[in-house]
């Protein structure tokens, strides 16, 4: 029986630093194989070609979780027209012991709390309860069969959206504002040293000068003193701010369409991305190129022609006519796959 939940992995953060140090080839190959019967791209075509078919098939066969992201980020996100420069989408915040899966600030902040049909809503009530503790607007995103579900055990500020087979997202219910219900205390969490010491001194003209043991507690009960709305606001203005570079608002112009979520909420797309023209076809038995500084992360933006040539053994065979390269030093100390490739694949993602 053929395993299509084998394929989310390759859209998470994991295998994108596994393309961040170009081994991901015989990956995506050995996947092609398995499901040859799908008629996968010819290992010539641009790596945006093999995301998108496999992209495909998720949305055909296993609309598991990234598929609901994605629906978020193109059809809200960037199909809502927000400017990249002056708002965020991430799934990096938590509250309380939750952590959501999309987060999207601009004025304001929205979480959507994703569950498929593969998902229990089990945790459905603790998640709401901590989200409402943190953010401005809650919707819950589903299937249309178990959207009137979630409506009928839900309150009232909660929205409800439901993705169809057509892949578009439609609203169920409203959500209605809850910053004026959030907790001080949840909010400052959300933010990170810089962020937070930058809000106090704005708001009250300085920081407590204390020794750094001390800045986390007394920065925190300044913070806590403030109106619950106005601390919301001031959390979404400078969070939103997060790794805006243009270089990375270029990645998310330029990527495929099944990979916009992953190019906007993963970490690495949030470090320097420059432009190359030049051919550079991966070599060696786990497709890294020749002559490349080891850390670059390509993505293959543009659906030109492949180039000659026969289909060979040579598993490494991707070329690469156009590339946006994604400086990503260090990661290497997060890998942790070394066994070959075609072993990890049967082990975790293909056979039960």
């Amino acid at each position: 029986m053929l395993q299509f939940g084998g394929i989310s992995p390759i859209f998470r953060g994991p295998f994108l630093k596994r393309v961040a140090r170009h081994r991901h080839v015989s990956t995506l190959l050995e996947l092609g194989d398995y499901f040859s019967d799908f008629c996968p791209p010819d290992r010539r075509q641009p790596l945006r070609e093999w995301f998108d078919f496999f992209y495909a098939l998720l949305s055909n066969k296993y609309r598991c979780e990234y598929i609901y992201k994605n629906a978020i980020a193109t059809k809200l996100y960037l199909g809502g027209h927000h400017c990249l420069q002056n708002s965020l989408l991430t799934d990096e915040l938590r509250s309380g012991k939750s952590r959501a899966d999309v987060v999207i600030l601009n004025g304001t902040s929205t979480v959507y709390e994703v569950k498929s049909e593969y998902d229990s809503l089990g945790r459905l009530d603790t998640q709401l309860a901590d989200y409402r503790r943190v953010f401005d607007h809650i919707v819950v995103v589903t299937t249309p069969k178990i959207a009137p579900l979630v409506t009928a055990h839900i309150d009232g500020i909660v929205g409800v959206m439901s993705l169809d087979a057509s892949g578009e997202l439609a609203v169920v219910k409203q959500s209605s504002s809850n910053k004026a219900n959030t907790d001080p205390a949840a909010v400052f969490d959300c933010m990170r040293q810089p962020e937070f010491c930058a809000v106090i001194k704005e708001t009250f003209g300085h920081i407590p000068e204390v020794p750094n043991s001390r800045i986390y507690r007394e920065v925190r009960e300044l913070f806590c003193q403030l109106d619950p709305s106005l601390a919301h606001d001031l959390m979404v203005a400078r969070v939103k701010m997060r790794g805006k570079r243009k270089s990375f608002v270029e990645l998310v112009d330029n990527s495929p369409e099944s990979l916009k979520h992953a190019c906007l909420s993963f970490s690495q797309s949030q470090t320097l991305a420059t432009g190359s023209d030049r051919l550079t076809p991966p070599r060696g038995p786990l497709g890294r190129a020749e002559g490349r500084e080891q850390g670059e992360f390509h993505f293959q933006m543009a659906s030109s022609t492949s180039t000659s040539g026969s289909r060979g053994t040579d598993s490494s065979a991707l070329p690469v006519p156009r590339v946006i390269q994604i400086k990503a030093a260090g990661i290497g100390a997060f890998l942790v796959h070394r066994t070959t490739l075609s072993q990890f694949v049967r082990r975790s993602w293909l056979y039960s």
